[in-house]
């Protein structure tokens, strides 16, 4: 679902789509809708094996991030590679209430991939993408990140639950989720940039059997971004 001024410029439907999904249909504007083949479908579009329904969406419509007062939830995915991945972590952040996303680089979220595995939610989440070298993207986030944190945002890194870690991290339970936030997950391999890790050290981490070196990062978003939902959802009871 777009929200209101991210609708479709244009929804291009198949016959056979229309006839199985006449009560959905009704809910369209009939001026969108572009009927085409099934042939033609399945050469506008990426997906093996299309539902019969795609939706144009100009780019101009996608939320560009600019600083709000009232944003008090930022997550960072430092390099993050992997479309799915990001898509799904797009998904997960939309959920979660998170105000905005900022990319250091990785897998871009208007890739196709990215786009199916986010199920909308690109579409309806500011975001800000840093480009350049990779001390250039770095070097950019780490000034963002600073004025957020003159702003009063805490910056909390993640971590692998490691015992033999130099570094100590906080159970994501044990901070107080109620104050204005920025969460930082990291590359699926390398973890988070060394210059953020040195410049914000302040992490947290999911305690989990040691027989696993680390976590999916889409996988650790979950618990990490839905705290603060529970949080509030405890606290109003």
């Amino acid at each position: 679902m777009l929200k209101s001024g991210n609708s479709p410029s244009k929804i291009l439907v198949t016959e056979k789509w229309l006839i199985k999904n006449q009560n959905l249909s009704k809910q369209f504007d009939e001026s969108l809708l572009t009927l085409v083949s099934e042939e033609v479908l399945a050469s506008a579009i990426s997906t093996v094996n299309p539902d019969g329904i795609a939706a144009l969406v100009e780019i101009s419509s996608i939320p560009n991030y600019q600083f709000n007062s009232k944003d008090d939830f930022i997550l960072v995915l430092d390099r993050i590679q992997d479309p799915g991945n990001m898509g799904n972590l797009f998904r997960t952040a939309l959920a979660a209430g998170v105000d905005a996303i900022f990319l250091a680089g990785g897998a871009h979220p208007l890739n196709q991939k990215v786009l199916r595995a986010s199920t909308g939610a690109v579409f309806n989440l500011p975001f800000k993408r840093y480009e350049g070298t990779e001390e250039e993207i770095i070097n950019s986030l780490l000034k963002s990140l600073s004025e957020l944190s003159n702003e009063g945002f805490k910056i909390f890194s993640t971590s692998s639950f490691n015992k033999s870690s130099k570094k100590t991290s906080k159970p994501y339970w044990e901070i107080d989720w109620t104050k204005s936030t920025v969460l930082i997950l990291g590359n699926e391999g390398q973890g988070i940039h060394k210059k953020i890790q040195e410049a914000f050290n302040e992490t947290i981490t999911i305690p989990h059997s040691e027989l696993v070196e680390s976590l999916n990062v889409a996988c650790v978003a979950v618990p990490l971004l839905l705290e603060r939902k529970r949080v509030a959802y405890t606290s109003n009871k």
